[in-house]
């Protein structure tokens, strides 16, 4: 409410953190094959400092407001943690042909859900065929 009715201008704070570890290998074993393995996880936080409207001026001219305001700065904090694993495997027929499978799996996790949980998983299966020329 910055300065119409009497407010002062208060400016919320909106924090936020986000930590991510990620990992991975890839080993060829022989010519003919590349096999590799990645893994991350992510966690992530962020929310918007509680406001009030305590305005004695204003509460004494105006009558009580239909919407309830004292959970509003909920509405925007996120918490959530997410898993990601890909295992690929590449197999050379010949230095121009080589065949890829991969499997990739995503675990999202809404910790804190307000409107709907959007927590959910994902399989991926992937399988191509390349050529080098």
């Amino acid at each position: 409410m910055g300065g119409q009715d009497g407010y002062a201008r208060d400016l919320l704070n909106y924090d936020s953190t986000s930590n991510t570890v990620m990992a991975g290998f890839r080993v060829h074993p022989n010519d003919r094959w590349d096999l590799g393995f990645n893994l991350t996880w992510t966690t992530s936080e962020a929310g918007l400092d509680p406001f009030s409207l305590s305005a004695p001026e204003y509460a004494a001219t105006h009558p009580s407001m239909a919407f309830d305001f004292s959970q509003s700065h909920t509405y925007s904090d996120l918490d959530t943690t997410r898993i990601d694993a890909e295992l690929d495997a590449t197999y050379h027929i010949n230095k121009s042909f080589r065949v890829n499978l991969g499997l990739r799996y995503a675990d999202f996790s809404d910790d804190a859900p307000y409107l709907y949980d959007t927590s959910g998983t994902m399989t991926l299966y992937r399988a191509s065929l390349g050529w080098s020329f």
